[in-house]
C-alpha cells in the first residue's frame, strides 16, 4: 500500500460545492439538501462535504474540530473536552442551525444553545454534510443558519470486519474503540462502541494566571450505537438503529473570586442522550418512499451550589417519497409530524405537523451547457405559534464554453421557534414569536476557486435582556428590527502532484450589525485556514493545518467588555504511517506553537498538547 497517489486528497479535501475539476460530482450523492439522495452535481445550495478519511486523516477529534476548519464557521468553547461548544455559521448562533445524526434532530428542546456537539465522538463518522443557508422549507423550524448532517458508518461490504482504535495523548487523554459490521445478501448489521477519558484541564482561568495552577476538569464518554437493515424483498427494505451518549464533565461554576471559580470542585454535568428509530423503504429504480419514526431523548444533571435537572424529548413521525419524473426532473415530497418535550419544572410541550414538497429540473437550451432549477416550499402548523410557510428557489449553471466554471444562486426563508425554556421558565415570555430570517447566497467557481457572496436578515430576533446587572436577571423578548449578517467566502482546493502535495485554502470575512448598526459580539470579522498534506514517502501522510480568527467584539457579560478578543493563530500536525494493510500507526500535535489565547473570556484552552494512537483492522 502507498500513500504517494494522492487522488484519495482530493475526494477528502475537495468533495464539496466549492470544487468542479477533476473530481466527479456526479457519483458524490448527499440526503441533507432535499431528504432525497441526489448528486452533488444537481444541487443549487451550498454544501461542503467532511468525509471519514479527511476525520482520520486531519487527525480531527471533535465535531467542532472538523467544523471549524470550513469556510464560514467559527466556534467558542467553555474550556476543554466535553465542555459546552458552540458553533456559528455565517455569524448564526448555533441555536439556529439544525443538527442531525443520521436525519434525526440532535437539538436539545430543553436547551437554549441547541445541540451538544461536545459529545459526539468522531470514529464512527462516515461523512458530515453541511448545507448553508436557510433551509425551513425543507426541514421546518430551526434551520435559519442551515442544517449539519452527521452520517454515521454501516455495513457495506459482505461477511464480518471489524476495527479497533486506541489513542493517548496529554492530559491523561485515553480513547479506546471497536467497530464491527456483518453484511449477507438479506441482513445486514454494524455495532460501534467508543470509550474516551479524560483528566483534561481548568476550565476556568483568571487572567495573567496559567491553567496548570489550578484543579483540572475531567471528562469521560461512553458511546455506543448499532444499526440493522433486512432488506424483506429487493426493493423493500427494513431499518432500524439505536444509539447512546453517555457523558459526565467536571467545569467550574460561578464565584465573584475568580481564583475561587478556577479551583471548583462540586460543578459538573452529566448527559445521557438515547437516539433510535425504524423506518420501512421501497425502491422502485430510482423511485423511493421511507415511512419512518424516530425519538430523540437528552436527559441532563448539572449540579453546583444546587442540582438542575433538564430532561427534554423529540418525537417525529413521517413519510418522504421521492419521484425522477424526466431526464434531468426529479420531486420530493413529505410529511412529518413531531412533539417537543421539556419536563422537569417547565412539564410543557408543543406540536407541528409539516408538509413540504421540492422540485428539481435541469435545462440544456437556455444557454450554453446545463441549468439547474430548483425550488422548495414548506408549510407548518403549530398548536403554541402562527403557522409558517417557508420556501427556497435556487439556480446553477454549469458553462460549456468555459470548462470547470459554474454559478449559483440561492434565496430562501426560515424560522426558529422560541424555546420551551425561554417561554416558560423563570425568565421566560409567554408572547414571544418565531424569528423570521432571509437568506440569499450567489456563488461563482472555477477549476477549484470558489468565491460566495452572502447576506442574511433576522426579524424579531429572540434575546435575554438583563434588567439587573447585579444579579443579572432579565428575561427574553423579541427585540424590534432586524439584524444583518453578510459576508464573503473565499476557497481554492487543489493538489501539485509533482510534489505529491494537497492543499486547500480557505477566508470568511463577515459582518454582523443588530437592529442599532452595532456588531454582534464574539463573531470573528475575518478567518481563514489553510491545510497541508504531504504524501511523498511511501505509506506515509503529514499534514498542518493553520488556522486564524481575527479581532471579536466582546458581550456584555464578558471582563472588560469594551475591549475586543485579541486575534490568533494556530497550528496542529498530523502524520500517520502504514505499517501495513491492517495497521495505521499516527500521531498529533495540537497548537504546535504553544499559543495562549481564549475564545471565550476566563476560559481556558489546550496548551501544546501531543497524541499517539493506531487503527487496527481485522480482516
Amino acid at each position: 500500500m502507498t500513500k504517494t497517489n494522492i487522488s484519495l486528497l482530493l475526494s477528502l479535501a475537495l468533495a464539496s460545492q466549492t470544487f468542479a475539476s477533476s473530481v466527479n460530482l456526479e457519483k458524490i450523492t448527499v440526503t441533507t439538501p432535499t431528504k432525497s439522495t441526489q448528486s452533488l452535481q444537481n444541487i443549487t445550495a451550498n454544501v461542503t462535504i467532511i468525509t471519514s478519511d479527511e476525520i482520520e486523516t486531519r487527525g480531527y477529534k471533535t465535531i467542532s474540530d472538523a467544523l471549524k476548519a470550513q469556510a464560514g464557521i467559527s466556534f467558542t468553547r467553555n474550556g476543554g473536552l466535553g465542555k459546552a461548544t458552540s458553533i456559528m455559521i455565517r455569524g448564526f448562533s448555533q441555536k439556529r442551525a439544525l443538527v442531525l445524526v443520521d436525519g434525526v434532530r440532535y437539538n436539545d428542546p430543553a436547551s437554549i444553545s441547541g445541540a451538544h456537539l461536545q459529545h459526539i465522538l468522531m470514529e464512527n463518522i462516515e461523512k458530515i454534510e453541511i448545507v448553508k443557508g436557510a433551509q425551513s422549507g425543507i426541514w421546518g423550524a430551526d434551520a435559519s443558519a442551515g442544517v449539519i448532517n452527521i452520517i454515521t458508518k454501516k455495513a457495506t461490504q459482505k461477511g464480518l470486519t471489524a476495527s479497533i482504535n486506541a489513542e493517548y495523548g496529554s492530559f491523561n487523554t485515553q480513547t479506546y474503540g471497536l467497530n464491527t459490521t456483518f453484511k449477507q445478501d438479506k441482513f445486514d448489521l454494524s455495532f460501534n462502541a467508543q470509550r474516551l477519558t479524560s483528566d483534561g484541564f481548568t476550565t476556568k482561568v483568571p487572567e495573567g494566571a496559567k491553567a496548570s495552577d489550578f484543579e483540572d476538569d475531567a471528562y469521560e464518554n461512553n458511546s455506543a450505537d448499532i444499526k440493522l437493515g433486512f432488506n424483506i424483498t429487493d426493493k423493500d427494505r427494513v431499518e432500524t438503529f439505536f444509539n447512546y451518549i453517555d457523558a459526565d464533565s467536571d467545569f467550574d461554576g460561578y464565584n465573584a473570586d475568580p481564583s475561587l471559580a478556577a479551583n471548583d470542585t462540586v460543578a459538573n454535568s452529566e448527559a445521557k442522550e438515547l437516539f433510535y428509530g425504524l423506518s420501512y423503504q421501497r425502491t422502485v429504480g430510482e423511485n423511493n418512499t421511507k415511512f419512518y419514526y424516530n425519538k430523540s431523548d437528552f436527559s441532563r444533571t448539572s449540579t453546583t451550589s444546587r442540582v438542575s435537572k433538564f430532561d427534554g424529548s423529540v418525537d417525529e413521525i413521517g413519510l418522504n417519497s421521492a419521484i425522477v419524473y424526466g431526464k434531468g426532473a426529479s420531486l420530493s415530497a413529505g410529511v412529518d409530524y413531531k412533539k417537543f418535550k421539556h419536563e422537569n419544572k417547565i412539564a410543557k410541550d408543543y406540536s407541528n405537523i409539516g408538509v413540504f414538497v421540492a422540485n428539481s429540473n435541469s435545462f440544456n437550451a437556455l444557454i450554453s451547457g446545463t441549468t439547474i432549477f430548483s425550488q422548495a416550499l414548506r408549510y407548518d402548523k403549530f398548536d403554541d405559534f402562527d403557522n409558517k410557510f417557508t420556501y427556497k428557489l435556487g439556480l446553477k449553471h454549469i458553462h460549456e464554453n468555459i470548462k470547470d466554471f459554474w454559478t449559483s444562486i440561492n434565496y430562501a426563508t426560515a424560522y426558529n421557534v422560541p424555546s420551551l425554556f425561554q417561554l416558560y421558565s423563570y425568565a421566560g415570555n409567554k408572547d414571544l414569536n418565531p424569528e423570521e430570517t432571509t437568506s440569499i447566497d450567489v456563488t461563482a467557481n472555477f477549476k477549484g476557486f470558489g468565491v460566495t457572496y452572502f447576506y442574511n436578515e433576522i426579524d424579531e430576533m429572540i434575546e435575554y435582556v438583563t434588567t439587573d446587572f447585579v444579579t443579572f436577571a432579565g428575561s427574553y423578548f423579541n427585540v424590534a428590527g432586524k439584524s444583518t449578517l453578510q459576508g464573503v467566502e473565499l476557497s481554492y482546493a487543489n493538489t501539485l502532484e509533482v510534489a505529491n502535495l494537497a492543499y486547500n485554502f480557505n477566508y470568511t470575512y463577515l459582518k454582523t450589525e443588530d437592529k442599532d448598526g452595532k456588531e454582534l459580539a464574539r463573531r470573528p470579522k475575518s478567518t481563514a485556514n489553510l491545510s497541508l498534506d504531504y504524501y511523498g514517502l511511501a505509506d506515509t501522510h503529514i499534514g498542518t493545518l493553520v488556522q486564524y480568527v481575527g479581532m471579536r467584539k466582546k458581550s456584555k457579560y464578558d471582563k472588560n467588555p469594551t475591549l475586543d478578543y485579541k486575534s490568533y493563530t494556530l497550528v496542529d500536525l498530523t502524520a500517520d504511517y502504514d505499517l501495513n494493510d491492517q495497521l495505521n500507526i499516527y500521531t498529533r500535535v495540537d497548537n504546535v506553537l504553544d499559543k495562549e489565547y481564549q475564545t471565550i473570556t476566563g476560559y481556558a484552552t489546550s496548551e501544546r498538547a501531543f497524541y499517539l494512537g493506531f487503527r487496527y483492522k481485522i480482516k
